[in-house]
């Protein structure tokens, strides 16, 4: 069983990320503001997307690989996602993350999402050949796990 070096006192293993990611997906297929905004960015590919969503977190908590993300797919999601779009993800998150696991390891997890969506409202506040540069860099930032840089 894995366990996150970034928090000792913090255990949780793939499977209760398996169940995070299970319920998160719940969550955003049942909001009205995301489920719109989902449909876009995964179509009818959910179990795909949960299975890519789990192998990036447990990789971020886990620091057992680096996380891995399409930068393809990352353009498209800067290009669907408003600033506000990137807020109601991670509030969604934290909430799930509260329901499924106690508050240190829940911590965590929102310490990755408030990091992501940071990195994300960064590349959305650019337009035109800027913002193609800064999802470039976020791309290359997520990949060499620099996301957990100061946990």
């Amino acid at each position: 069983m894995p366990f996150s070096p970034l928090a000792p006192a913090v255990f949780f293993d793939d499977d209760d990320i398996a169940g995070l990611i299970t319920l998160f997906s719940e969550r955003l297929r049942r909001d009205p503001r995301v489920r719109p905004l989902m449909d876009k960015l995964v179509g009818n590919r959910w179990y795909e997307a949960e299975q890519e969503i789990g192998a990036f977190l447990a990789a971020s908590v886990f620091l057992s690989s680096r996380p891995g993300i399409d930068v393809e797919w990352l353009a498209k999601a800067m290009d669907v996602l408003a600033p506000q779009d990137v807020d109601a993800l991670a509030d969604i998150m934290l909430s799930t993350a509260l329901t499924a696991f106690p508050l240190q390891s829940a911590a965590v997890v929102a310490e990755i999402c408030d990091r992501l969506a940071e990195m994300a409202r960064w590349v959305l506040a650019a337009k035109g050949a800027r913002r193609q540069q800064r999802i470039q860099k976020l791309h290359e930032r997520i990949v060499a796990g620099a996301l957990m840089n100061g946990l």
